[in-house]
This record gives structure tokens, sequence and C-alpha cells, in this order.
């Protein structure tokens, strides 16, 4: 009996000392398993600049879509566009809504790039204005015409819509002027004509002022893309699907609830609602996943972003901005797009 009782005390002291040991040992590996769960909670951050071409990312946010698809996202607004491509450039943010060209040019400067997503492409929200006595955008032949930004998108779409008109880049005057302030500009007789957006596209119309050129019809220049760092995008792929499914719901939920989608993009981004609005129902073309795969798709066809990246390249080489060994085709990435497209088709 006394040796029953001996054995049974030991084995519960050996019992005891493993426990422990595990305990010890346990304690030891936490730390670093808790470090890697919030590592993996940490939001991936978005620039976003006020935009009605992807305002619809907020929907996603204020309507849980990117919660209920499993994924953390912090949108980061700024007013500007050059604000949000800053905070891409300094590596504030994960990834950025932003024009094609732009991207492009960044990818070529060292930050490696890769374009997931379109959500729109400006029809009538990019335009160029003139003065009243002005019918076309061959009348400006002569004239002191602006743009926003030396060598940007904006710099390349009066290019291409002079270009159109058979007018040279030596036959106008070229100003550097923010979209925001053309309007002021041919006021203080400072320009003829230049590059801008709403509100100041309608405040401009009002006063009698005329649009001689939209971005429709240069097509190809000015596409906006959702672009992300390569480091997030191999370490985070399965969020970067799940960004991309909630921004689809949330395009959806812009259709079918426009009157509450409105109210969220507006207050979300400043605006009023009657820019949302209007934006949404002229301005700018928000493209669905069959219109994303066609996007993604190598070729020719101007709807195709390896079509506008042969229009933006050429022009940045020519300007000396980029060498043709640093034009790259990797910059556009169509996997997310295609797992989500397949993920919809019916099962048999």
């Amino acid at each position: 009996m006394k040796t029953k009782v001996f054995l049974s005390v030991l084995l519960i002291i050996c019992v005891a000392g493993i426990a422990g040991c595990c305990a010890m040992v346990c304690e030891k590996k936490a730390p670093e398993t808790v470090s890697a769960k919030v590592e993996e909670r940490k939001p991936i951050k978005i620039g976003i600049s006020v935009w009605q071409g992807y305002a619809h990312a907020f929907i996603a946010q204020e309507k849980g879509f990117f919660g209920k698809n499993g994924v953390s996202v912090e949108l980061l607004l700024k007013k500007g566009v050059d604000e949000s491509i800053e905070l891409y450039k300094s590596g504030e943010v994960d990834g950025v809504f932003n024009v094609f060209a732009d991207m492009i040019l960044i990818n070529s400067q060292g930050i490696p790039t890769r374009v997931v997503y379109v959500p729109s492409y400006s029809k009538s929200g990019d335009v160029i204005v003139g003065r009243p006595e002005f019918n076309s955008i061959a009348d400006l032949k002569g004239k002191t015409v602006s743009f926003q930004g030396v060598n940007t998108f904006s710099n390349l779409f009066v290019l291409k819509a002079l270009e159109k008109a058979e007018i040279k880049e030596s036959d106008v005057q070229l100003q550097d002027v923010p979209g925001t302030d053309v309007l002021n500009a041919m006021e203080a007789g400072k320009i003829d004509g230049g590059h801008t957006w709403e509100p100041v596209t309608s405040q401009a119309l009002n006063k009698g002022y005329k649009i001689l050129c939209k971005a429709s019809d240069v097509p190809g220049v000015i596409t906006d893309v959702l672009a992300f760092n390569v480091k997030i995008i191999e370490e985070r792929p399965d969020d970067i699907r799940q960004i991309l499914k909630s921004l689809f719901e949330a395009r959806d939920f812009t259709n079918s609830n426009r009157d509450e989608a409105i109210d969220i993009m507006a207050k979300a981004e400043g605006l009023d609602r009657a820019e949302i609005e209007r934006g949404l129902a002229s301005d700018v073309h928000m493209l669905d996943v069959n219109e994303n795969i066609a996007a993604m798709k190598k070729s020719e066809n101007i709807v195709s972003l390896y079509a506008s990246l042969k229009i933006i390249t050429d022009f940045y080489v020519k300007r000396g901005l980029i060498s043709e060994t640093q034009v790259t085709e990797g910059i556009i990435e169509p996997k997310f797009i295609e797992g989500i497209k397949s993920s919809q088709a019916p099962q048999p």
C-alpha cells in the first residue's frame, strides 16, 4: 500500500514538472505568436484623393464590406492627387488610387508597383475648357493653354488633344496651372484654355466658357487604377483579393442604392451631393468585373491597359523620363481579377 502511495505521489510530481516545463516553453513562445497575429491584423493602408471615379471605396468601408470579407483596410483621404501619391512614394500607404500614367512613372522610378484593379475611366470628368468665342480645340492654335504638372497625365492629355487637332506643341504657349485655378486664370487673362474638372467645369460653363475637349475624345490617356506595392501583394495576396471583392460589392451597392451611396460618398469626400451625382451620371464610367477582365487582357484595343501603356510610355520615353528598358508590362497584374471572375462562375 505504501508503495502504491509513493508511486502515485511520484507520478503527480512528474506530471506537474512536465506541465511546468510546457508552460515555460509556451510562455516564451507566446509573445512571438501574439506579435504575428497582431501583424496579420494590421490594416492595409490605401491612399485616396477626391474623385468620383473611386469614391465607392468609402462605401466598402462605411457599409462594412471590407470587414465582412475578412480584410482590414484604412483609407487615407487627401484632397489632391499629388498628396496621395506622396503618401505612396514615402511608404506611408501600401496602395493608392490614381491615374495609370502616374503609376507607370512611379514604377519606373524604383518603387515596384502593380495595378490590380480599374475602378473607372474618365468620360467627361476631365475636360479642356476655353473662352466663349472658341468652338473647338483647333481654336487654341497660337493661344496659351494650361495643364497641371509637367510630364503628368494632365500634360499628356492636353498634348494628345492638341495633336488630334493637328496642333503641334510649338504652336501653343503651355503653362502649368492647377486644374482648380483654370477658371480664375482665364478670367485674369493669363490663359485661353486649360485642363480642369468639376466643380470648375460647371462654374466655367455657367460663365459662358466652353468645353473644347473631353477625356473620351482622347481614349487611353486617363484611366483610374488601384495599385499596390509589390511587397504587400506578395505578403498578403488573399487580402488584396478580398479588397477587390469588397470594391465590386460597393460598386453594385452604388447602382442599386443610388441615393444612399451618393450621400456616403459626398460626406466622405466633402463634396456637394450634386457633384457626386453629376460625376456618376456623366463624368466617369465605373467598370464591372467583365470590363476589368477586358482591361487586363493583352490587346491593342483601346479598352486594354496594354494599349494605354503603349501610348503613355511612348510619351515618357520621348520626354526622356524613362528608357525603353524601363517599360514593363509587368505593372499590370490580372490574377486577382481573374480569381474573382472564376469564383463567380457557376459550379457544375
